[in-house]
């Protein structure tokens, strides 16, 4: 199921701020907030982080196996979460940014190519947040991940355009 929303989700990131002039690409809503530009560069940093431990994973482990992350605080848009890394903050291009999206999410199309979910079935990752969860997950954690900083996008774009 995930297999195919990771794909659906990125085409509505991506057209989320193709309508946002590059000015305000950069702008933040806020001093602690991120810009458009900032949330983007997250998630192209966030799934390669997510999909390179996964790879390294499914490439490393014999036969381990561990029950489903529990990802439901992704759907609680109230809780604050703290992101590992700070994305940059210098000025950003439309292109650059869609340069990145398209970078990172090679890192996914690569597991898609190698990867079922049946090969992966016993196989575990330890995600820093989550602990031990599926390799499978990962696809989950992406999208669940996406769709939460799509409904960010458009708060900030709300509130700067």
């Amino acid at each position: 199921m995930w297999e195919a929303k990771v794909f659906e989700i990125r085409d509505r990131v991506k057209g989320s701020f193709m309508d946002v002039p590059v000015e305000k690409l950069n702008e933040k809503p806020s001093s602690e907030e991120w810009s458009i530009a900032q949330i983007v560069l997250h998630l192209a940093g966030a799934e390669k982080r997510f999909l390179t431990l996964a790879l390294q994973s499914a490439e490393s482990q014999s036969g381990t196996c561990a029950n489903r992350a529990d990802l439901s605080v992704f759907d609680d848009l109230s809780m604050k979460l703290k992101a590992p890394n700070e994305p940059s903050s210098e000025s950003q291009k439309k292109e650059d940014l869609i340069l990145a999206l398209d970078e990172s999410r090679s890192f996914t199309t690569r597991f898609l190519e190698l990867y079922t979910k049946e090969s992966l079935k016993s196989r575990s990752m330890n995600h820093h947040r989550f602990g031990d969860m599926p390799i499978w997950q990962v696809l989950e954690l992406l999208g669940k991940h996406e769709q939460r900083h799509l409904v960010q996008i458009e708060e900030v774009k709300r509130r700067i355009l």
